[in-house]
């Protein structure tokens, strides 16, 4: 079966992909529940990846058994009659997040909420974005053009040419571009990078740039797709920092990792363009029943199993255990390797993209799955559901201690 579908997908989905999963040895995957995945021969591994969507584990059976009832009573909307799950899912979002924001769209990818959040920018008259090196927002034209990496941007060039990159945490290149940029501005940010490497930006860096957008008359963008519900700790990551967003971008773990789910919510003042007419923005698939009822379901779940608790306290567990380890093996081998988290969004840093390969491959070989960072090379990511076993964590702290040896 494992030739054969390698097969299939070289030449009818992706060749390079293919290769490099065959490179790589990958299982097939076969079934997954809670925090491990099966393959062909029925061996089970935990995953510690999935780039932050299953915050609550695969197949939570609150969110499937929601998902099912709505497939057997209406999975996609008719887009003309009213959709009484939007109505309700809106609420039920706007209603966990940060104050002031009271409307939300949904969408089906982060990306997508990307794309909706530059242009409710422009149609409220930001004619400048600043982002920040080490930034991820998603690989579509206008994601990609606030996203720094690079080797992401390069063959697609050019994007869109009204972007200014700062310097993380530089407050002076930050005033400097404001400055230059001039009129209304939009800036965009994630509060911790996930892609680039778990960096959680300077508190008085964002709040620097809060001032500056007001200042403008601009647009304060908080990308929380992957920082967001509950995985680093609180409900959304930008908590911690007293900020109000104008507009917030929602994604990952919004449909407990069941179906595509993700979504814009803004204030009234930033969405007002869509609220004066709402065909200027719409998706045919973005909304649908089906992953809302999943996204209504999450987000019952993430508050009644206090998830966000759960994910600070596991999150600072794991994040010590590793040092400890990584310690000891610096002070053995003098090295560098270091650990950063905030939650459950925890980044491994071992200084180099080659080295970074030969953990993942190690891990895989010990049955743990993990994140390479899109936008930092040299870090390994571990993004794991909020429900883990002491078996679960003692098999984690094994193995990451037995890869160490082979980097």
């Amino acid at each position: 079966m494992r030739v054969e579908t390698l097969e299939l997908l070289k030449a009818h989905s992706n060749r390079s992909k293919a290769r490099l999963s065959s490179l790589m040895n990958l299982p097939i995957e076969q079934s997954a529940k809670g925090a491990e995945i099966i393959d062909e021969n029925g061996q089970a591994y935990l995953d510690f990846g999935g780039f932050g969507v299953f915050i609550l584990g695969h197949r939570h059976p609150k969110v499937v058994a929601a998902v099912k009832a709505q497939v057997d009573c209406m999975p996609m909307s008719s887009r003309t009659l009213v959709n009484p799950v939007l109505a309700s899912a809106s609420k039920k979002l706007v209603d966990i997040c940060p104050k002031t924001l009271d409307y939300a769209f949904f969408t089906n990818s982060g990306a997508e909420s990307t794309e909706l959040a530059l242009k409710l920018a422009r149609a409220n008259g930001c004619e400048h974005i600043i982002a920040v090196t080490g930034s991820y927002h998603g690989k579509s034209l206008g994601a990609l053009s606030v996203t720094h990496r690079d080797e992401f941007r390069a063959p697609f060039m050019p994007l869109f040419s009204n972007v200014e990159f700062v310097e993380r945490d530089n407050l002076s290149a930050l005033e400097a571009a404001f400055k230059k940029c001039g009129g209304k501005v939009a800036f965009i940010a994630e509060p911790v990078q996930g892609e680039g490497g778990v960096y959680t930006l300077d508190y008085e860096f964002l709040h620097k740039a809060k001032s500056l957008c007001t200042q403008s008359k601009g647009i304060f963008i908080c990308d929380e797709i992957q920082s967001g519900l509950a995985r680093t700790g609180s409900m959304w990551a930008i908590d911690k920092f007293g900020i109000t967003p104008d507009v917030m971008l929602v994604g990952k773990g919004l449909s407990g990792g069941v179906v595509p789910c993700a979504a814009v919510v803004a204030t009234e003042a930033a969405f007002a363009p869509l609220n004066q007419d709402f065909m200027l923005h719409s998706s045919t698939f973005g909304g649908s029943p089906i992953a809302l009822a999943a996204a209504e379901a999450t987000i019952d779940v993430l508050l009644n199993d206090q998830v966000s608790a759960r994910a600070k306290v596991l999150g600072e567990r794991i994040a010590a255990r590793l040092n400890q380890i990584a310690t000891t093996y610096n002070q053995s081998h003098q090295d560098q390797i270091c650990i950063r988290a905030e939650g459950l969004l925890i980044g491994i840093d071992v200084q180099t993209p080659s080295r970074a390969g030969q953990l993942t491959l190690s891990l895989l070989s010990q049955h743990v799955l993990t994140s390479h960072s899109l936008s930092n090379a040299s870090t390994v990511r571990l993004t794991p559901c909020a429900f883990l076993s002491e078996q679960q964590l003692a098999h984690l702290y094994d193995a990451f201690a037995n890869a160490l040896d082979k980097i």
